[in-house]
């Protein structure tokens, strides 16, 4: 059975679907289904020194009239999106597509190093996991942020440059 990718459209219209609403730095995690229908997804907490916001589901970023620098990739099954401003990342959202019927949980990466960790979360095959980190913070010139989801293919990245 072929993978399916999830536009970055498809992916802000499922979010923005979420019934709950997330403060400060937090992990998030939801559960897009194949014809797009959202199943939320609690999830444990953070597994990051001084991270101590639990995993939750919550709504897409809104605008308020400024619009922030972004990147988006994908490699296999995953993809990352990245907000902010110069070094500071306001917003990092993953979505992985499941291969078969299975639980997953997101890896965040800097410079090849877990930073985090979302809570877990299950489908069937070819469900859409969704994870996101609020506020996370600066990172210097350079640094390589990427993402891995156990037991599925795939680790896109992207670097933080000012």
């Amino acid at each position: 059975m072929g993978t399916n990718h999830f536009s970055r459209r498809a992916f802000a219209m499922a979010t923005a679907a979420l019934p709950a609403l997330a403060f400060a730095t937090s992990l998030v995690i939801g559960l897009v289904g194949p014809a797009g229908a959202v199943v939320p997804s609690e999830g444990a907490p953070a597994n990051v020194a001084n991270l101590t916001a639990a995993a939750t589901v919550t709504p897409g970023v809104t605008g308020t009239g400024v619009t922030p620098l972004s990147a988006d990739t994908c490699s296999d099954s995953i993809c990352i999106y990245v907000v902010g401003s110069g070094l500071n990342v306001s917003s990092w959202t993953t979505t992985a597509v499941l291969p078969t019927s299975m639980c997953s949980y997101a890896k965040y990466l800097e410079n090849g190093v877990v930073i985090a960790t979302s809570g877990v979360g299950c489908g069937a095959t070819d469900y859409q996991l969704s994870s996101e980190w609020y506020d996370p913070g600066n990172f210097p010139n350079g640094t390589r942020l990427c993402n891995e989801w156990s037991g599925i293919a795939g680790e896109p990245c992207i670097t933080v440059h000012s």
